[in-house]
């Protein structure tokens, strides 16, 4: 696993964990990183759901309705970014997007 799948792994990992996450869905990326998805495919390496742009991060994630959406996309960024902070990754912004409230 390669430094980036390991960051990768460990912000979906705590993106999951935020109460009232329910699913992680794969973002869309920009032409850029759609690049770079295609060339992890071809070489087999693991495919995040979570898409770094540059220094952009972007996040897909469905909620339980526990806990009101808005608060829990708030908490699912600061996850996010505290995950990508402890492994060494700058990023400018995470864009987190609700597909699915439940």
């Amino acid at each position: 696993m390669s430094s980036h799948d390991e960051t990768f792994a460990a912000i979906e990992a705590a993106v999951v964990a935020v109460p009232g996450v329910a699913e992680l869905y794969r973002a869309r990326p920009t032409l850029g990183s759609a690049v770079g998805a295609a060339k992890n495919l071809a070489t087999r390496t693991t495919v995040a759901r979570v898409v770094l742009d540059d220094d952009v991060l972007r996040i897909v994630i469905g909620t339980d309705g526990s806990v009101p959406a808005p608060e829990t996309a708030r908490a699912a960024h600061l996850a996010a970014l505290a995950a990508a902070t402890e492994h060494g990754l700058a990023l400018s912004r995470v864009d987190v997007r609700i597909a699915r409230v439940g």
